[in-house]
């Protein structure tokens, strides 16, 4: 399985799309922790919910995965025991974007409140 944030594949798609800044941890913790985002990192769709005890509960191509979630510094990590990635987030809206720490657009998203897909 193929962890959909885990893989740093930059997209083709300009890092500045957001006029938004990247969330502090603080923001992190307040708006992505409880919600759901669904989105795609390079060709491969996910819906990943962030519960508040620091699961994730996701569903991708290959069907459903869980993992851990921490925020470090203003950066989310990610952790389905492969790899651990961490992310700046940025979001504008609903509009979400993850990036690398050089820059590279990661993933992009929709956050949704709570866990629509009872993940």
């Amino acid at each position: 399985m193929i962890r959909p944030l885990a893989i740093v594949l930059p997209l083709l798609l300009p890092a500045a799309a957001l006029a938004a800044d990247a969330l502090t941890a603080a923001e992190i913790q307040a708006r992505i922790v409880g919600n759901t985002i669904e989105g795609t990192a390079g060709d491969v769709e996910y819906t990943e919910f962030y519960a508040a005890d620091g699961t994730i509960h996701g569903l991708g191509d290959d069907g459903p995965y869980a993992g851990q979630w921490s925020i470090e510094g203003d950066r989310m990590c990610f952790d389905l025991g492969e790899t651990k990635e961490c992310d700046k987030i940025q979001l504008d809206g609903t509009k979400v974007q993850l990036l690398g720490d050089d820059g590279s657009l990661v993933a992009v998203g929709e956050l949704k409140p709570g866990n629509p897909g009872n993940l």
